[in-house]
């Protein structure tokens, strides 16, 4: 049962990190529709293409206020799902000062608390509460406010979404910490 449990978790992480991965791309993206954006509006073009159908996010046309809007729908899916990567990874901010001086079991010890106590429900609560958010810009089809992107809810559901993830990734570390024979050697090694 243990050894599952330790796949499951594995399987969590290698998920949350090739997503992680795929996410950094979107720093491409970002620069990409800021470079638009500037080039468009220099040249006075608020409609740069229109096609005869709805599609989601744009509607009929493509206007520089769907690539401004495009810049921070970027910015959001890069935070939420590669802020994750960055947490299972040991990339994240953290105030090092009594952390930096542990032993390896008394700095796993530390993460583990923080982990279940702190992390844990804070990401629970908050991807229970950013559902309603979602909801509610779904129910009144919230869109741009300055005739930008439609279907807001989209990019909005990247909380939840991000914090769903968040919530898993911490559970595998967590389970990997104690289960994994593995993991639990290297924190004890050395």
């Amino acid at each position: 049962m243990t050894t599952l449990i330790v796949k499951i978790a594995r399987f969590i992480e290698r998920i949350a990190r090739w997503l992680g991965e795929v996410t950094s791309w979107f720093a491409l993206g970002t620069l990409i529709s800021v470079l638009v954006a500037v080039v468009a509006s220099a040249m006075r073009a608020n409609v740069m293409l229109t096609w005869g159908i709805d599609i989601p996010l744009f509607g009929d046309d493509l206007t520089v206020n769907d690539v401004i809007d495009l810049e921070w729908h970027f910015f959001a899916v890069m935070v939420m799902i590669g802020g994750t990567y960055a947490y299972l990874d040991d990339r994240h901010v953290r105030s090092d000062l009594i952390y930096s001086g542990l032993s390896r079991r008394g700095k796993r010890w530390i993460d583990s608390l923080d982990d279940v106590f702190l992390m844990l429900p804070f990401a629970a609560v908050m991807c229970w509460l950013s559902i309603g958010f979602v909801v509610r810009s779904y129910n009144t089809g919230e869109g741009s406010d300055y005739g930008g992107m439609l279907d807001r809810f989209l990019i909005k559901s990247t909380i939840p979404i991000g914090f769903a993830l968040l919530f898993l990734v911490i559970l595998a570390r967590v389970t990997r910490r104690f289960l994994d024979d593995e993991a639990l050697q290297d924190s004890e090694g050395s």
